[in-house]
């Protein structure tokens, strides 16, 4: 008899979250704060949906190609549109997520120098030294192999789920219900807000990198049934994800005055503490 939850969707689940919740999830409460109430709710209530159909369909997408079991996305696009479209969907695809690793690889390089500068002075040969060794680290975790990078992602999660639980709970007290219950306007200006904040909000919770993996993995393991397993462990992830971003993002929101959020917005805030 099969177990209801396997260890190993546990470091799924993890892993899911790990890439979905990360520096995106700063612009959050900026983005809603300065747009509103109402724009708050709508986005709650979108969030989970938004999140979870187009990776499940994307998942769908890579398992339902009549592809080889280690075969993800690249294979994907090539057996659909053939091998001429399904390279240059490939290179869009990969320049889209090199682009996104180089911004992360200098918010990490930033983050790590201007902690050393405060005990060492930094110089340009210094930063390349760091830059290196991020790269090296970051790459040798990939050669790893795919279950050492799913046991490190998933320990690295838990300080991550740690921090905006006790960050949300902490703002409790100075929760003030006036800050939400004042910006219940509906106008053109909100519905121009509920525009542009949805694609924030599907940045901060995007991890297509990690689905054509995933499906590998659920596909390798049990073939046929690996759009269900998908499914089972997504829903999870994606609840988990939503419920505490959004708990975050509400705390922060009824305890930051409306004024300050503008303020943080206009001066670039958000970016200063994603670095």
């Amino acid at each position: 008899m099969s177990k209801i939850w396997s260890k190993d969707e546990t470091l799924w689940r993890f892993a899911l979250y790990g890439t979905a919740v990360g520096a995106g999830t700063l612009f959050l409460p900026i983005q809603l704060g300065s747009a509103g109430a109402i724009v708050l709710f709508i986005t709650a209530l979108v969030a989970w949906p938004l999140t979870y159909w187009p990776h499940k369909a994307l998942c769908q997408f890579i398992l339902s190609s009549k592809t080889s079991a280690g075969e993800g996305i690249t294979g994907a696009v090539t057996h659909y549109y053939g091998k001429k479209i399904g390279s240059i969907i490939t290179t869009l695809y990969f320049i889209a997520f090199f682009v996104v690793v180089l911004i992360y690889a200098v918010a990490i390089t930033n983050s790590l120098t201007e902690q050393l500068a405060k005990h060492i002075q930094i110089d340009i040969r210094i930063r390349m030294a760091v830059s290196f060794g991020v790269v090296l680290i970051l790459n040798m975790i990939f050669l790893m192999g795919r279950h050492a990078t799913l046991r490190v992602m998933g320990f690295l999660v838990f300080p991550l789920i740690a921090y905006f639980l006790f960050l949300s709970l902490y703002l409790t007290g100075s929760w003030q219900p006036s800050l939400l219950t004042g910006q219940m306007s509906l106008d053109s200006h909100t519905l121009h807000q509920v525009w542009i904040s949805i694609p924030v909000m599907v940045f901060a919770f995007s991890h297509t990198p990690i689905i054509s993996t995933f499906a590998i993995d659920r596909r390798e393991n049990f073939g046929d049934q690996a759009m269900d397993k998908c499914k089972k462990i997504m829903k999870v992830a994606y609840l988990i994800i939503c419920l505490s971003v959004l708990f975050f993002v509400f705390s922060c929101l009824l305890s930051i005055p409306p004024s300050y959020i503008e303020d943080s917005r206009n001066e670039g805030v958000t970016s200063r503490c994603e670095l």
